[in-house]
């Protein structure tokens, strides 16, 4: 990736921007004041993310459609941010509507996987519904792929018995019957019973592994 030299460091978080959009004074004045406040809270609330943190800022189309933006992660605390200029609301509007959530939603992404390796499609569902669960609760958004609907335990039971060679974006992102987000919605779903079947918060929850997620989310009486 092409990074453009101009970036701006502080005590424990590093922005710089990609090459290939011209992000403005104004753009980045407000991307960097939400990110250092983002951090400062979800340091407070959730330990073991790095001490030192890498947030690359890009522009780029290929985003979530309801958002304009979308966040991914490299370990060990790297945490990459596209926004697409051109939806609604530009750069200043996105970043001031999404930019803090997506940063609480990464942020616990990269606590929970320096702990435990995503190595299956279940294991990702949990992981993103924590993680979902999280920015929820925490982050001030409440994004649709965290909102299951009414069957969703039906929508688990079907998830759950896939074989382990279904195909992870039909089941992530865009199902062929319509579904959006199964995967995710899921992975919500199932945090929120463990949570509440533990009495442990979605924060303790990122120590806990997939396995004892999946018994506590299965338990009866809840």
């Amino acid at each position: 990736m092409l990074v453009a030299a101009l970036g701006c460091r502080r005590a424990d978080v590093e922005i710089e921007y990609g090459a290939g959009y011209p992000f403005s004074r104004a753009e980045r004045r407000v991307i960097e004041q939400i990110a250092d406040r983002a951090i400062a809270d979800v340091r407070r609330l959730l330990p073991g993310v790095p001490g030192e943190l890498r947030i690359t800022v890009q522009a780029g189309s290929r985003v979530i459609p309801e958002t304009g933006e979308v966040g991914t992660i490299g370990l060990p605390g790297a945490v990459y941010w596209t926004v697409d200029p051109t939806h609604e609301g530009d750069v200043i509007g996105v970043a001031n509507t999404q930019l803090r959530a997506t940063l609480f939603h990464e942020c616990y992404h990269l606590v929970r996987e320096a702990k435990f390796a995503t190595e299956s499609r279940v294991d990702r569902a949990v992981s993103e519904g924590l993680a979902t669960s999280f920015e929820r609760d925490f982050g001030g958004r409440s994004p649709p792929w965290g909102a299951y609907p009414a069957d969703v335990e039906a929508w688990a039971k079907e998830f759950l018995a896939l074989p382990a060679g279904a195909p992870v974006r039909d089941w992530m992102f865009q199902h062929p019957d319509g579904r959006r987000w199964v995967g995710y919605k899921v992975g919500t779903y199932l945090a929120d019973r463990a949570s509440r079947a533990s009495g442990l918060s979605v924060v303790e929850l990122a120590e806990v592994p997939t396995e004892k997620i999946l018994s506590w989310a299965s338990s009866t009486g809840q």
